[in-house]
């Protein structure tokens, strides 16, 4: 004989009762008796009480209720960059008067890049430059003397540009023997170039990270040609 059958068999139930939990498919092991000797009455079925089975864990209903987060997809590309020609033609514009940094250029070759490039923000792109815990940002077309009162004036005033929009911010780096291999975006940029100068001035090594769900690697690439191409021939950039 079943042993479950026999079981529910042995269990004391009115008659009632237990047609109620048969017409409400209830099995009479679930309910507890009131009756005597736990005598399953027909009040005990009436009030039975299911207990719901949890659909999942707070987490787990969080969870599925937030839209998917997309993985960022980030590519780098290193370029060397021979400075030579831009260091000799720094060192003559000193001698008569006409004083610019590297961070200028950069800035300005960068600004030219997009220019060139026009499948990344469409040909407009401004550039922020990196300073110590904030940023500067500066138009890609801004003459190479603008560029340089600008960021002066930056410097001065503790100016932080990080919540303006810019396709790119621009990172130079102390000169050492240690280069970086993969640089993190910055919050609202799709590309970050870390630029790493030789203590003889004369080259320099280039680290392009960007989000490949914004920029495409190969547009990425062409666009660190251009740059590179641009700094390596540094008169076009001071016309």
């Amino acid at each position: 004989m079943n042993v479950a059958v026999a079981h529910t068999r042995r269990l004391a139930v009115s008659p009632y009762a237990r047609r109620l939990a048969r017409e409400r498919a209830l099995p009479l092991e679930t309910l507890h008796g009131s009756g005597p000797g736990g005598r399953i009455l027909a009040v005990d079925v009436l009030g039975f009480i299911p207990v719901a089975e949890p659909v999942g864990s707070p987490t787990v209903v969080a969870n599925a209720a937030a839209p998917p987060v997309a993985a960022p997809r980030i590519a780098a590309f290193a370029a060397s960059i021979a400075l030579g020609a831009l260091k000799d033609l720094l060192a003559a514009l000193e001698v008569s008067g006409n004083a610019f940094d590297i961070d200028d250029v950069l800035l300005r070759a960068a600004g030219r890049a997009f220019a060139e490039i026009p499948d990344i923000a469409k040909g407009e792109a401004p550039v922020a430059l990196e300073l110590a815990g904030r940023q500067m940002v500066a138009s890609p077309e801004t003459p190479l003397t603008s560029m340089r009162e600008a960021r002066l004036a930056a410097l001065a005033d503790d100016r932080n540009d990080a919540g303006k929009p810019a396709a790119l911010s621009l990172c130079l780096l102390p000169t050492s023997d240690i280069r970086p291999v993969m640089m993190p975006l910055l919050m609202g940029r799709v590309m970050r170039l870390t630029v790493s100068v030789s203590d003889a001035g004369d080259h320099a090594q280039c680290l392009l990270t960007v989000d490949t769900a914004s920029v495409e690697e190969g547009t990425a690439s062409t666009w660190l040609s251009v740059l590179k191409s641009a700094m390596e021939n540094p008169l076009r950039l001071f016309v």
